[in-house]
This record gives structure tokens, C-alpha cells and sequence, in this order.
């Protein structure tokens, strides 16, 4: 939905289909003592991702400054593959010290500034006039060339231009930066000069880091489609992009994922943190699966048991700490589109220090539905049980989606508001995993080691989770139907009832 208020979500132009019945489609593949065996682990992750105690802020607080720092400390090693470099901005009170701690953490790329530029292109008569020397220039200097010459007045260096990639946006970095003088420096160049400038943070899949809400074992497992999905005729074939941690699936033997393409670019390494040196080599990970490694491949799992003939590309986007720097997000989002991708799933956001979207995000949304007006963008709408706006679910053309407990009862961590659009069961959601080893701790507070096969699914919970059932049940109208996926949304959400602050109401996975 949009920040303004205005609904995103589009009216049904058809009745209401008969063929979609989440509830009989999508049972619930566990004995029912499996389930009561399995409530204990959803319980502890809604636990590990609800503020709670005397200082509920501290344990994630200290989770996210060790991560700053280990990170920091690789800095000059030269990888081929840098860690993203991250500052926390924490501002509980917006300016207020009366505020209490909200526990509102944004993470922004290090000292790094984003300005949008004119589509690649011939030069407009203002560009032209400019370049050719024109008696005075600065009347007539576009707005985005006076923010780049007054950005680097100030220090900060071009380092990357996106536009060859589709996103037409330049990347600028000035060393030393902090999160304060960032602000400052962006708010200084949008007031002098009307650009469309903006710092580049850094969205997260799950809760800001994941806390202790990581996956569990379980005993599901589905058959490779529901058996209704053979009584219907596919009209209409749909690609569903998943914008995520990547994909790993090359030791699986069930079926499941098989069909996704995996390769360098997208490939989730699983155990890459923390990064260590000995004897004058690089030695990446330690044997146990990092914060975020699998999310990729259990967000794809969750579509495809929604709409297992949908066709499905994953691109890696985040890291295996569940971090992204948005413009990379936002080429992945430009470069589905024009792959073909019908509906493109983001099971991540971010806050903003003004309440506003990221500039990276919109320039990538503008540019997906200026190119294809068709396209579906459905994302999370985060974990950190805030009215505040999580992007990019709160953008207008976003549809945003929140979670609910298995009996369609809010669940506290879930972000909620008016830019909602729907909300779907999101704690103990069980779908498609990595193998590797997990640690987590148990209800005695002691550290547990889980072992995943490589045909492994686990539970987990999260609005992640939520995101991707909205993306599959879309999919599964359309090629019931033959319908575009704006049309499908309107007929998945006819009908059901309506929450406020959590959108309409949507069961499709049965949760824990």
C-alpha cells in the first residue's frame, strides 16, 4: 500500500473463484500429534522475535554491533567478495529524548549517498545546452547534475553508476561518513538543488538481525503438488522471481526446488560468517549455518507448495546474515522484470529515517511498472511489531503483507498499519530447508546443534514467510484463470473478511 493512505490493492473485476479453497487445498501434512509436538518450537520463535524484559532491546542491540564489527574487521583484506559495510542509525524518539526506546534500528550503507539520474538515453535540451556551454549554465542545469557537483563539494566520490544495469542511479561514498552527517549532507543537497538524492540502507530479511528465531526440524513433508492441482488445467503459464539469499538445492533428491535454476550468481553459500585469517589465508565460516543461510530456498519452497507448477527464479540479493544494500535489491527487482517475472517476492524492508521510501526502491518500482505495468511486487512487511512503515511493503504498487498466528489472531512481532494490504499465517510455517547445521537455544536456555538432511524442511516463522503464500496463491489464480496477477489479487483477497491494521485476511499454509 502507499504511505498516503490510498489503497494499493485493486477492486475484483470477477466474482470470487470457486476452484481457489486454501483451506482443503493446502492441508496441513502432519499427524496431529506432530503438530502438538512441534507448537513448543513455533512458540519459542514468536518468543525470540517479541520485545520483552527489562531491556528487550539489548540482546539485539549487541547481536548487531558484534556483526558491525566483525565485519569492520575485515576491511582492508581485499575479498573478492566484500562483506557489506553497515552503520546503525538508532533514533527511538525521533528527536525527542521524552520517547521511549522503540527499539528502532536502521542500518545504512557506510557512507554511502544514492542520487537518481534521467533514464539512459539521448540528452534532453537542458543536458544538451549544458554540455555545450551555455551562456548561463546554471540556470538552466538539470536538478541531478547540480546534486552531483554539490556531493562531491562536499567529499563524496562516484563509485558506481547503475544505469547500464536498468536502475538509473549513482552510487557516491565518502569515507568517515556517520548515519547523522549523512542525513545532513542528504537533507542540504534535496533543499539546494531538488534532486532525488537519499542514502542507501541496508534491508534485512527477518527481524532487524535474526534474534533466536531460527529454523526448527519438523515432520512435514508434502507430496510434490496437492492432489487438486491435477484436476485443473494450467491456462496461463507465470513466473514467480523470489528476491532473496539465493538458492542451495544441488544435493536434494525429493523433487522439490529441483526445477529452480541455481548457479554462481545466485547460489546461497549457507556458511560464509564469520570470515577469519590463518596463516595468510582466507577461511570463510564456521561449520555452522550462518543467521539467514536458507531463507531463499524456504521462501521458494513456500511458493511452490502454493502453486507447484508455477515456474520459479530465484536471485540473490541478500547476504547469508540476511543483508542487503537496497540498490542491490533494486537492480535484482529491475533485472526480474525484464527476465520475464510476473510476480516478484520480497521477503525483506527496511525503515527509513523520514518515513519515506528508499530512493532505490522507487526508482525500482517506476521502472519495473513504467516497462511492464503487469508485474506484481508483494513484500514482507518486517518483524519488529511497529505501526512505523517497513519498505518496501508500504510502498504504493507494493502489495505489503503481515503475518497471524494459526488461528487468524494477530501475532505481536508483526509490523501492522494502514499500509497493509493483507495479512496470511506467518508463525510455524514449514516448507523447504538447506543441509547443514543449525544451533539454536531451547526453552532451558541451552544451546541446541541440529543437524538438516540434504532433503531437509524445516518450521519457521516470520512475515518472510507470510509474503511468499500471497505470492503463490496469486500465481495459482492466474494460471487457473488465465487472468493478469492484478486481476488474481483482487479475486485472492475478495471476499474474505478484514482486519484493521492487518489488511484482509488470507489462510492458505495451516502454520503451527
Amino acid at each position: 500500500m502507499t504511505t498516503d493512505g490510498t489503497s494499493s490493492t485493486p477492486e475484483s473485476p470477477r466474482p470470487s473463484p470457486g476452484a481457489f479453497n486454501p483451506e482443503e487445498d493446502y492441508p496441513d501434512p502432519r499427524s496431529d500429534q506432530q503438530r502438538e509436538d512441534e507448537q513448543p518450537s513455533a512458540a519459542a520463535q514468536s518468543a525470540a522475535l517479541t520485545d520483552s524484559g527489562g531491556n528487550p532491546h539489548e540482546y539485539l542491540d549487541h547481536m548487531i554491533e558484534g556483526i558491525r564489527e566483525a565485519r569492520l574487521g575485515v576491511l582492508d583484506w581485499q575479498l573478492e567478495d566484500p562483506p557489506i559495510q553497515f552503520d546503525v542509525w538508532r533514533d527511538p524518539g525521533r528527536g525527542d529524548p521524552d520517547q521511549p526506546n522503540m527499539g528502532i534500528v536502521i542500518l545504512v550503507a557506510r557512507g554511502e549517498m544514492l542520487l537518481r539520474v534521467p533514464v539512459a538515453g539521448p540528452p534532453g535540451p537542458d543536458e544538451a545546452a549544458t554540455a555545450g556551454g551555455a551562456a548561463d549554465a546554471s540556470e538552466i542545469e538539470p536538478a541531478w547534475r547540480q546534486a552531483d557537483r554539490q556531493l562531491r563539494g562536499l567529499g563524496y566520490a562516484q563509485t558506481a553508476d547503475h544505469s547500464p544495469m536498468g536502475l538509473p542511479v549513482r552510487v557516491y561514498t565518502a569515507a568517515g561518513r556517520g548515519p547523522g552527517e549523512l542525513v545532513a549532507d542528504r537533507d542540504r543537497v534535496r533543499r539546494e538543488t531538488g534532486a532525488e538524492v537519499d542514502l542507501n540502507y541496508v534491508a534485512t530479511a527477518g527481524h532487524v538481525v535474526k534474534a533466536d528465531d531460527y529454523p526448527r526440524g519438523t515432520a512435514a513433508r508434502r507430496c510434490y503438488s496437492p492432489e487438486w492441482i491435477r484436476c485443473h488445467r494450467v491456462t496461463r503459464e507465470i513466473t514467480v522471481a523470489v528476491i532473496d539469499t539465493g538458492i542451495n538445492h544441488e544435493n536434494r533428491t525429493d523433487g522439490w526446488l529441483t526445477g529452480i535454476p541455481q548457479g554462481a550468481a545466485n547460489v546461497d553459500p549457507l556458511d560464509v560468517f564469520p570470515v577469519r585469517m590463518e596463516n595468510g589465508q582466507v577461511i570463510p565460516g564456521d561449520g555452522v549455518l550462518d543467521l539467514s543461510a536458507g531463507h531463499g530456498s524456504f521462501v521458494a519452497g513456500t511458493v511452490e507448495q502454493v502453486a507447484p507448477a508455477a515456474t520459479i527464479r530465484v536471485y540473490r540479493a541478500v547476504d547469508t546474515e540476511g543483508m542487503g544494500k537496497c540498490d542491490d535489491i533494486a537492480i535484482a527487482l529491475v533485472q526480474a522484470a525484464r527476465d520475464g517475472a510476473d510476480i516478484i517476492n520480497l521477503s525483506l524492508g527496511t525503515m527509513t529515517v523520514d518515513n519515506l521510501p528508499p530512493l532505490a526502491f522507487t526508482t525500482a518500482v517506476d521502472t519495473v511498472h513504467n516497462e511492464r505495468p503487469d508485474v506484481l511486487v508483494v513484500a514482507s512487511a518486517g518483524n519488529t511489531g511497529q505501526e512505523l512503515p517497513m519498505f518496501p511493503a508500504a510502498m504504493k504498487g507494493v502489495v505489503g503483507v503481515g503475518a497471524l498466528k494459526a488461528d487468524l489472531t494477530p501475532v505481536d512481532w508483526s509490523n501492522h498499519g494502514f499500509w497493509l494490504d493483507c495479512s496470511a499465517v506467518g508463525v510455524g510455517i514449514t516448507s523447504t530447508f538447506v543441509e547443514g547445521r543449525e544451533r539454536h537455544t531451547d526453552s532451558k536456555g541451552e544451546v541446541v546443534i541440529e543437524d538438516f538432511d540434504p532433503n531437509s524442511w524445516a518450521l519457521w516463522s516470520g512475515t518472510s514467510f507470510s509474503a511468499p503464500q500471497i505470492a503463490g496463491g496469486v500465481a495459482q489464480l492466474c494460471q487457473l484463470h488465465d487472468v493478469t496477477p492484478l486481476v488474481a489479487l483482487g479475486q485472492l483477497l475478495d471476499g474474505r473478511p478484514f482486519r484493521p491494521g492487518y489488511g484482509i485476511v488470507v489462510r492458505i499454509l495451516p502454520g503451527t
